[in-house]
């Protein structure tokens, strides 16, 4: 009898906690996004998602007419749980890649708070694949998904670095000039970083993914003397991806390079640069003026951060693709002097902080540069927190 029991409250133990899974998967409910694709009827739509590892796959739940409904509830779990092992937490992002009648568009959608309760619609921007079968995405009735047999995408490669990267700098050539630089981060202040896709040869920005740290970081009054320079950089985790899309017996490739992760722990400065550092992305000087110093205990110039003619500066990546390049990670000519846009301000909050004050001899002149870096499809450049005393 006392055994029968044993089994009888075990069999109800394990019942009760059948039940509680079931209620607890039950009491978390799903996230549906809608996402409407305008003019996109007839085309094969694969759905990609940053996860914390990396680029994934992710089926529909549904499309109705130009409307794909995602389920991204465990894409920003995952966020959610990864910052508490690493240094660095983000908002889901994804990638949706639309191909009709021998054309693809790439978007990326970074999923904010927003996303939760409002549709989000894009409209494609296609450019004709070169490189595949001209039949690609023509099938004609409704929009379809990766779903079907012969639409789905493959991840080939991926590669992954950890390496620091200037985030500001004063090149120093004026023997009568001097000052000091502060660099802050704000802790869990969001911060965008520029997904680009390298595809049918052309190099495209897609989207922005939104990263924050736990952690703070500072560079307080980092001094620099008369001739002398001054670097502040950080590290980020680079990474590249190379997938194989394939569509009605066709294919093509699209290639990621874009960083998913950054410590402002490590933020460090000198007035050497490091050979490990990648350098600022300067491609040019633009002129801000030439100031006269009325006395040596007030700055000739002052900057701050704010004072960017944009909410976005430039990070060097080249240097991350060159090294793959030469290690035959990354197949075919990647352009040069590539770099990633960091958008450092959400809203009305600045995730870094920066400031610059340049001090010089009575009476004494100095012309003072601004940095700019190249970018696809902007065409006065990308301003950088870098700047040229003299020389």
């Amino acid at each position: 009898m006392k055994g029968k029991a044993i089994v009888l409250l075990t069999t109800i133990l394990a019942v009760l906690g059948v039940l509680v899974i079931a209620l607890h998967a039950h009491s978390s409910p799903s996230e549906v996004v809608a996402i409407e694709i305008r003019n996109s009827t007839g085309a094969r739509i694969l759905v990609k998602a940053l996860y914390p590892d990396g680029f994934r796959e992710i089926r529909p739940l549904s499309i109705e007419g130009e409307t794909v409904y995602l389920d991204v509830s465990g894409l920003r779990r995952a966020w959610g749980e990864v910052v508490e092992r690493r240094s660095y937490g983000g908002e889901p992002f994804i990638v949706l890649t639309v191909v009709r009648g021998g054309k693809v568009a790439v978007h990326g959608i970074s999923l904010g708070e927003k996303a939760r309760s409002s549709k989000i619609t894009i409209v494609p921007s296609y450019r004709r694949l070169s490189q595949v079968n001209a039949s690609l995405g023509q099938s004609g009735g409704t929009s379809r998904t990766s779903s079907s047999d012969d639409v789905y995408e493959i991840l080939e490669n991926s590669e992954e670095r950890t390496i620091p990267a200037v985030v500001a700098e004063v090149l120093n050539f004026d023997r009568n000039s001097w000052g000091q630089v502060t660099w802050g981060y704000l802790q869990n202040a969001r911060v965008g970083f520029g997904v680009y896709v390298f595809l049918n040869g052309e190099l495209m920005k897609v989207g922005t993914i939104y990263l924050y740290s736990p952690r703070g970081g500072s560079v307080s009054h980092a001094a620099f003397g008369r001739g002398e320079s001054v670097y502040v950089w950080m590290n980020f985790i680079y990474r590249y991806e190379r997938w194989s899309v394939h569509v009605n017996g066709g294919n093509f490739y699209e290639e990621y390079v874009f960083v998913k992760g950054f410590e402002p722990a490590s933020l460090s400065w000198g007035h050497e640069r490091p050979p490990n550092v990648m350098p600022a992305p300067v491609s040019s000087w633009k002129l801000a003026g030439r100031y006269t110093s009325d006395t040596i205990t007030y700055p000739y110039y002052q900057f701050s951060l704010n004072e960017l003619p944009s909410d976005y500066f430039s990070i060097d990546a080249s240097g991350f693709v060159s090294a793959l390049s030469s290690e035959g990670a990354i197949p075919g000519v990647w352009p040069g002097n590539f770099s990633i846009d960091v958008k450092y301000k959400s809203g009305n909050m600045s995730a870094f902080t920066f400031t610059l004050d340049l001090y010089g001899e009575r009476g004494s002149c100095h012309p003072v540069f601004e940095g700019l870096s190249k970018a696809q499809g902007k065409y006065h450049g990308v301003p950088l927190v870098a700047f040229r005393i003299g020389g």
